[in-house]
């Protein structure tokens, strides 16, 4: 695991179901934030460290919640907020005190999806641009390399 800041780390591994099919590579990115004394893992990979709950930023990131044996939670707990993501299934999570945000398949290997790709969504779009309201300054992909606000903003132009 690597810490990104105090409070909050990654760490990378290959998704357990991956296959030469996917438009992605086998790779996928987890996070583990501390908030009080309890720590959370965003769509975790093995191995994991312990935790009190699982978030999933997309119903489908389960990849290791399940072999963990951690409960995971409908919402996040206090410290964390859900917001709506690209896809309607999807949730960003903004975690003020680091002032991130944790995108799932909103922003894969730096770039926000074409908006007519996966989603005949009218609002996808206004969804993912809605996060700009939010003082981030880091955005933590689950496909990808950690990033900052300028990289997100840049692919919605």
């Amino acid at each position: 695991m690597e810490e990104i800041r105090p409070g909050l780390w990654t760490w990378t591994g290959d998704h357990p179901e991956w296959n030469e099919e996917f438009t992605w590579g086998p790779e996928v990115r987890s996070y583990a934030v501390q908030i009080e004394d309890e720590r959370y893992l965003i769509d975790p990979i093995q191995p994991a460290p312990p935790a009190a709950g699982i978030l999933l930023t997309v119903p489908w990131h389960r990849r290791a919640a399940d072999e963990l044996g951690i409960e995971i939670l409908d919402e996040p707990p206090p410290g964390i907020e859900s917001r709506p993501g690209f896809f309607a299934e999807e949730k960003a999570f903004w975690i003020p005190r680091h002032q991130a945000i944790v995108l799932g398949d909103a922003f894969m290997d730096g770039n926000t999806p074409p908006f007519e790709w996966g989603s005949d969504d009218p609002d996808a779009s206004k969804r993912l641009r809605a996060l700009l309201e939010l003082p981030f300054e880091l955005v933590l992909p689950t496909h990808g390399d950690v990033t900052d606000r300028a990289a997100f903003e840049a692919t919605l132009d």
